[in-house]
């Protein structure tokens, strides 16, 4: 392989992963209405990133094209959309898909190839940014590393899945790749390794702190570089798992962190600029004026005929409502024509 490509390529992921913290710091994205992030969600979302590889296998090339097309067009639109509104995001965004698919019309492979990068780095900063501004906790991203460095193993290493993958889409506009040449074997690099190499040094940051999201990307930025002189040195010749190398190197990460700083920062704590999260400093005793205040003052009338370990719905120190579960409770407070919303507690 090019020296001089490896080292292009690695300029780029470099390159990337600075825009993405760039963004990080200046860009507030809009939270998607989809609750918090759960281990289920991960497992869902590496269950996609192993499964897509297979059935593009199964798919004709303009098939492929059209639906990474698509899948560009939306992330481009949603990256853009805080810096430009929606309405300019949505022309820049099918301007930008419509230009590179005329190149391909028009046999400018040299030109798809550098729009596509574009395109995919532009996309993978907007993702990555989503999935760290919106709640996605180290151990999540952690969870995902190690889930992808086994599959990339297998797809990569033992299998020939990855290689038919590349084979099918090189060439396409809108691959997943992120190509500095398309030679036999290509300079490139695959979607999931670059996300997940941008993605886990915003999570990081947000997590624990400056330092920790500067580790991250230079160790992400480390691992590639080694991998790239492997092959410019001529010990590697094929594809190479690249997240095999990373992912456990993701894991680490996050267990020395945790152990270190003790809990990871919320997405609301780390725009307010706390240095901890502040659950490591929560006591866990009840606050003394909250437990007096939630003491009624009166309960007298509505106790009588309560059975044992009925429940009282509180207001402002004053019963309101009783019942045998917390839901009656607070049914008998709204039929009595309390309006707000009372505290339950078992008598």
């Amino acid at each position: 392989m090019s020296a001089a490509a490896l080292v292009g390529l690695n300029a780029c992921v470099a390159a990337i992963t600075a825009a993405g913290a760039v963004y990080f710091g200046r860009v507030r994205m809009p939270r998607p209405p989809v609750g918090r992030y759960e281990l289920p969600d991960v497992a869902v979302v590496s269950a996609v990133v192993v499964a897509a590889p297979l059935v593009y296998l199964e798919l004709p090339r303009a098939a492929v094209a059209v639906v990474f097309g698509l899948v560009l067009c939306a992330a481009l639109q949603f990256t853009l959309a805080p810096l430009f509104g929606g309405g300019r995001a949505w022309g820049v965004a099918l301007g930008s898909v419509a230009a590179t698919a005329g190149c391909a019309f028009a046999d400018r492979p040299l030109a798809v190839m550098v729009l596509t990068d574009v395109l995919l780095a532009v996309a993978v900063v907007g993702v990555a940014n989503m999935w760290a501004q919106s709640g996605m906790r180290s151990a999540h991203a952690a969870w995902f590393a190690g889930a992808l460095a086994c599959y990339d193993l297998v797809a990569t290493g033992l299998t020939s899945v990855m290689d038919r993958f590349a084979a099918q889409v090189m060439g396409l506009p809108f691959a997943p790749l992120l190509a500095v040449t398309r030679g036999d074997p290509p300079v490139a690099l695959g979607l999931g390794d670059l996300l997940l190499l941008v993605l886990f040094p915003l999570v990081a940051f947000k997590a624990f702190g400056r330092a920790a999201g500067l580790l991250a990307a230079g160790i992400g930025l480390a691992v590639s570089a080694a991998v790239s002189l492997l092959f410019a040195l001529g010990a590697l010749t094929g594809a190479f798992p690249l997240l095999t190398a990373l992912g456990p190197l993701i894991v680490v990460q996050h267990v020395l962190w945790v152990r270190v700083r003790g809990a990871e920062r919320t997405v609301a704590e780390w725009r307010r600029g706390a240095s901890r999260a502040a659950a490591a400093a929560t006591r866990t005793d009840p606050d003394p004026a909250l437990l007096k205040a939630l003491e009624p003052a009166d309960t007298e009338g509505l106790r009588a005929g309560l059975p044992d370990g009925g429940w009282l719905a509180v207001l402002d120190g004053r019963v309101v409502g009783t019942g045998t579960s917390p839901g009656r409770a607070r049914g008998d407070a709204g039929l009595r024509g309390c309006a707000s919303m009372p505290v339950v507690r078992q008598d």
